[in-house]
């Protein structure tokens, strides 16, 4: 496994220790290798969110080229789904 050297402020130096000294991780890199996982995570789902707006833009995009639109005010159209 490759090594890194990392330079943390002191707050989330104190904090990678106080998870170590809580007995939740074994070590240093643990706690590192866990931030690093959950942060890959979180951008993945920020990848899909943003790959499903796309999507839904471009089906935006063809619904007006192909002229299907509905030129109501909103409120209208909200008022017909309620009912």
């Amino acid at each position: 496994m490759p090594t890194m050297n990392i330079s943390l402020p002191e707050a989330l130096a104190a904090f990678v220790e106080k998870e170590v000294a809580s007995g939740g991780y074994a070590s240093q890199s643990e706690v590192v290798r866990e931030a690093l996982r959950l942060l890959h995570r979180e951008k993945a789902v920020e990848f899909e969110k943003q790959e499903m707006l796309r999507r839904a833009i471009l089906v935006g995009v063809d619904d007006w080229k192909a002229g299907r639109l509905d030129d109501r005010p909103i409120a209208d159209i909200l008022n017909d789904i309620e009912d």
